[in-house]
């Protein structure tokens, strides 16, 4: 089931990545809108071009092959997301600093099982397709922890600052819409 997990965060990626591709206007924001545009081009970096291959199971070997190189590929890209926004530092709000540490901390987690995978993946034998099926689920296994995370910008959202932060960036909103993160009024968030 490996393809599947994968995909939510590849398609949480590609999402952003398709919504976010400017963002930004010609009135200057606020700090922390300005900071919120500045998470959406970092998503936006992070998903450019990257989507789950698709696995010929007629050819196990291969198809190994390119789950590996697929998530290698997705580890990368986590932890050149978190280093961007690392660097970027917490949003300038009351309380951002705890909002950012816990979006890091599921991004490390998340990277972490990406790790796991692929780690359990390249070490498989795979030589035909029932082989390929179990490294797949052992793989799957280390992605199950992480399979309902949405991102970064769905955890800096859960503080209402940050909310409104993202939700003043028309870009970002969309973006974060786009990508399944975001809850609009009246609908309990």
């Amino acid at each position: 089931m490996l393809p599947r997990q994968v995909n939510r965060t590849a398609v949480l990626l590609a999402a952003v990545a398709l919504a976010a591709a400017a963002c930004g206007s010609s009135a200057q924001p606020p700090p922390e809108v300005d900071w919120a545009g500045g998470v959406c081009a970092h998503l936006a970096d992070s998903g450019a071009g990257l989507a789950v291959p698709t696995v010929d199971k007629t050819q196990p070997v291969r198809a190994k092959g390119q789950m590996v190189t697929f998530l290698t590929a997705l580890s990368q890209r986590l932890g050149a997301l978190r280093a961007d926004m690392q660097q970027d530092g917490a949003p300038p709000v009351d309380g951002g600093a705890a909002a950012f540490g816990t979006a890091l901390d599921h991004l490390d987690k998340a990277r972490t099982s990406v790790g796991d995978a692929v780690a359990t993946l390249s070490k498989a034998e795979v030589t035909d397709q029932k082989s390929l099926k179990s490294a797949l689920d052992a793989a799957g296994s280390s992605l199950k922890a992480v399979s309902a995370y949405k991102g970064p910008a769905d955890d800096l959202r859960a503080d209402p600052k940050l909310r409104k932060a993202f939700d003043d960036n028309p870009d970002c909103a969309a973006a974060v819409t786009a990508a399944g993160g975001g809850r609009g009024p009246g609908d309990g968030s």
